[in-house]
């Protein structure tokens, strides 16, 4: 059984007026949606605004720290947009530590710097001591509010704490204050995990299946579990890497589609998929049995789609992601770029009790109960 910590409120600092004339580093997840030139979601810098604001009225000395992109592009196209939202707040180009420090001498107070994408410093992917010493030699107090990257082993994440006092930011007290609710939840309780690669996914289900929680999986991550039952799955995509036992894949709680949507808009049962079949979602008669069962939950998990999304098969996720949306009495909680990227589409997301802007993060914590950025601040 997963043990979570419930009592955050001595990793945390409740008086910001302590902080003024500090050195804060602030340790965000400003890795927004980027395509084109352009900002194509800007929810990961709203949430996190309010504490900055709060940081600067207090007096203190704001220094800011993120990753930007999957190939270390520059930062700047977010600094921009962090400039203009805040008052006095400038970007540093470059990743020479002493001219950091040197532009950090010149910070007035409630003022701040926003450094280069902290994928550009050599060591911060693998967490280099040097690195990570870096870092803490910009500031006096580290905050964490970045929980979406806390499964990261990164220098920004958990190297820093090594050398400096560490708290966690209100964003990032938001997340593991509910997701510690949706570890162990109020029964009956389903959780509906899709995506590619079930071999990621198998301690989150297991340890959801040992607490006597339904689960659902459906994306391609169920073709493995298809595949063990001796079903055709043609040439769908499922992960080669991994071969579920049958203490899995033929556990009463565990639910899967009964019928399935190929390419070409073929709607078949679950032993009707041809040798040249590519399942691309769920079927009709799938989700009418799951709508069932999320109307009889307490609480609900959702993360993950459940078809191929990324190809515009996304109508079995809306309509799953609606049913929960809708469902009386019962606490809903979703989490994974594209799983909110659909509630947005279709307008839901204000009926979700807590999305989560953690999608790996989410899932690691709720399967193991911590964090590596977490166990960094805490031991």
């Amino acid at each position: 059984m997963i043990t979570v910590n419930n009592d955050w409120s001595k990793y945390t600092i409740t008086d910001l007026s302590t902080l003024k004339g500090k050195r804060v580093i602030v340790r965000l997840d400003l890795n927004l949606p980027y395509d084109k030139g352009q900002i194509t979601d800007r929810t990961r810098l709203d949430e996190v605004i309010p504490f900055i604001k709060q940081l600067s009225f207090a007096g203190a000395k704001i220094i800011i720290l993120s990753h930007f992109g999957e190939k270390g592009e520059s930062i700047k196209p977010v600094a921009n947009l962090l400039i203009k939202t805040i008052v006095g707040i400038r970007f540093v180009e470059g990743t020479d530590i002493e001219n950091i420090k040197k532009e950090i001498e010149s910070i007035s107070l409630g003022d701040g710097i926003i450094i280069e994408n902290t994928r550009m410093f050599a060591g911060e992917k693998d967490n280099i001591p040097s690195c990570a010493r870096d870092f803490a030699s910009l500031g006096d107090i580290f905050i964490n509010d970045a929980f979406s990257v806390a499964h990261r082993e990164h220098a920004s994440v958990v190297g820093i704490p090594n050398y400096l006092l560490s708290y966690f930011g209100p964003t990032f007290i938001k997340e593991i204050t509910n997701l510690s609710s949706a570890a162990h939840p109020e029964k009956p309780a389903l959780l509906i995990i899709g995506g590619a690669k079930i071999s990621t996914k198998l301690n989150l289900i297991k340890n959801y299946l040992d607490q006597g929680v339904k689960v659902f999986v459906g994306g391609a991550m169920v073709h493995n579990i298809f595949k063990q039952r001796g079903l055709e799955i043609g040439e769908s995509f499922y992960d080669p890497t991994y071969s579920p036992p049958e203490s899995l894949y033929n556990h009463p709680l565990l639910i899967t589609p009964i019928d399935v949507i190929l390419l070409g808009n073929t709607e078949v049962t679950i032993d009707k998929i041809p040798k040249n079949g590519v399942v691309v979602d769920c079927g009709k008669k799938t989700l009418k049995n799951l709508d069932e069962i999320i109307n009889s939950s307490k609480t609900i998990i959702v993360n993950g789609p459940l078809g191929l999304y990324e190809k515009g098969f996304y109508y079995g996720t809306e309509h799953m992601l609606t049913s929960v949306a809708n469902v009386i009495g019962a606490k809903t909680y979703i989490g994974g770029g594209d799983t909110v990227l659909v509630a947005e589409k279709v307008n839901i997301l204000k009926k979700i009790g807590f999305v989560s802007l953690g999608g790996g993060a989410m899932l690691d914590f709720l399967a193991n109960g911590t964090l590596p950025g977490i166990d960094a601040v805490t031991k």
